[in-house]
């Protein structure tokens, strides 16, 4: 069955997290995200202490949208234009979904360590009706941007000084589609921002973050930095970026 591009946009809007991250290796390993919600319903998880994440309410059931473990790594799953391609098909054992990449990855069933191998045996698909993209970071800040039915992007650790990703196929961008929407401001200015330090620490993180964040329709809800030097996880809720909790693995 097809669906009119136009509507089927519109379909994987309304119900698809809009946010940022970006991850910055210069100095510590610093990882961050915006999670941009219109109202989705989203609680943080930490039922299992080595793994902190942000479960939302699916299709599917709760399931976990972004988060990291104890061990430092790092994986989401974002919205991402569709080009009609990477669409829903039955999990087997060489098609995965990338929504199941999240639990699969904080609970280390899928090793990082053999990531590209992983990649280059199975089809990554997108769940019905959705379109995304997953930014994922190894404890040593290499990382794979897994772009279902356009591909995959290796940024290891010495390639580049910081790495940002939000609402729009950095395949494509890369490629040179030049776009105006989906997040292309709030990643223009991430980079800006970062480009601008010699290395940053938690709090320019929360300070970038607090630069990119949305109001309106789509707000942000939480917002998040890690650590690999203290392993802690620090957030808040709401923009409140002056009231920021921890967690410690």
């Amino acid at each position: 069955m097809f669906i009119d591009n136009i509507v089927f946009m519109v379909l994987l809007k309304k119900g698809i997290i809009m946010c940022t991250s970006f991850v910055d290796r210069r100095d510590d390993l610093i990882i961050a995200m915006n999670f941009d919600n219109n109202g989705m319903f989203f609680e943080l998880n930490t039922k299992n202490p080595s793994i902190f994440s942000i479960v939302t309410e699916t299709k599917l059931g709760k399931t976990p949208s972004f988060g990291i473990n104890k061990n430092g790594i790092f994986v989401n799953n974002l919205y991402m234009d569709s080009n009609g391609k990477g669409l829903y098909k039955r999990k087997s054992k060489t098609i995965n979904l990338n929504v199941y990449l999240i639990s699969e990855i904080l609970e280390e069933k899928i090793k990082m360590n053999d990531f590209e191998n992983y990649l280059e045996a199975m089809e990554i698909v997108n769940a019905p009706g959705l379109s995304t993209h997953n930014f994922i970071v190894d404890n040593k800040g290499n990382l794979f941007v897994v772009e279902p039915g356009r591909g995959d992007i290796k940024n290891g650790v010495k390639e580049s000084p910081y790495f940002v990703m939000t609402n729009f196929s950095l395949i494509d961008f890369n490629a040179g589609k030049k776009y105006t929407d989906d997040g292309i401001d709030r990643y223009n200015e991430a980079n800006k921002l970062l480009k601008k330090k010699n290395k940053i620490n938690v709090k320019d993180a929360f300070s970038i973050l607090e630069k990119v964040k949305q109001i309106g329709e789509w707000k942000t809800d939480f917002s998040m930095v890690y650590s690999k030097k203290s392993k802690t996880v620090y957030y808040c809720y709401n923009s409140k970026f002056n009231e920021i909790l921890e967690y410690k693995f």
